[in-house]
This record gives C-alpha cells, structure tokens and sequence, in this order.
C-alpha cells in the first residue's frame, strides 16, 4: 500500500501492473474506473493512475480502495 500511497502522489503516478508486481495483487479495475468516474483518479495516455485534485485530500481513502 506504500508502493501505492506514494506513487500516487507523484505526477507520473502509478503503473497499475508495476504495482501487481511488487505487491503480488491484482488491482480491480473496474474499481480504478470508478474512482475515475468519481473524479478522485486519472489515468494519463501510458495507462498510469494518480490522484486528482479533489482525490488529493482523501488519498488514504482512495488508496485503500484502490488496493481493497
């Protein structure tokens, strides 16, 4: 969740098969497209996801349903 916690955060955000990766954990797309839908995520023309503007101050929240 660190891995996630943290790339997040950064403008490249995060590469969701990176993170299946080093955690050994599918990440739910259909939860990713939510959390897009809902304005908390964006997903750049590489396919990486980070955090929005307005995901920004629930990041915790976002990232435990992001890897839930």
């Amino acid at each position: 969740d660190e891995f996630l916690l943290m790339g997040l955060r950064l403008s490249e955000g995060v590469d969701p098969r990176a993170f299946e990766k080093v955690s050994g954990r599918l990440i739910d797309p259909d939860r990713i497209r939510s959390l897009i839908e809902d304005g908390f995520l964006e997903r750049d023309e590489r396919g990486r996801i980070r955090v929005t503007a307005m995901g920004a101050p629930l990041l915790d929240t976002v990232v435990a349903d992001v890897a839930a």
